[in-house]
């Protein structure tokens, strides 16, 4: 498996780990329903640019990398976007196309494949004028998280 795909395959084991440290420490998490939320595939439409860093895990190694791109949400539950990714300096741009699903209180999923074939999932999270959103991607092997904004 190539660098890039361990970059793509390993990004959620960190935001894991914070939950088992967070568990542990013997708070709960309290988590409030969104009642008056409207979120719908259409909150998420236009240009997001983000950028993330975090590491893959391979073996016992963590291997480092960073990105900077863009999403394009079409508002109907499909986006697709560009990324430069940088992995222990050797650079990757590419394409990649995807859907996304939007629950009423915001949460919801995305899935995107890219131009190598490699798919990455991740869990969202929007702002209920959808002009933000978290992301945290769920692949076993992958610690990334970060923030979209959208661009006027």
């Amino acid at each position: 498996m190539n660098r890039f795909q361990w970059y793509v395959m390993g990004s959620v084991l960190a935001a894991g780990l914070l939950g088992l440290a967070h568990e542990a420490s013997g708070e709960t998490l309290a988590v409030e329903p969104a009642t008056n939320s409207q979120c719908k595939p259409r909150t998420l439409k236009g240009n997001y640019a983000y950028a993330s860093d975090g590491y893959t895990l391979s073996g016992t190694e963590r291997v480092p990398f960073s990105q900077a791109g863009h999403d394009f949400f079409q508002g109907d539950g499909t986006l697709t976007g560009a990324v430069t990714v940088n992995v222990q300096g050797e650079l990757f741009r590419l394409t990649y196309s995807g859907t996304y699903t939007l629950e009423p209180d915001c949460r919801g999923t995305m899935t995107v494949i890219d131009n190598l074939g490699v798919t990455a999932h991740f869990d969202i999270f929007v702002t209920k004028n959808g002009s933000e959103l978290s992301f945290l991607q769920t692949d076993a092997g992958n610690v990334t998280s970060g923030f979209e904004v959208r661009g006027d």
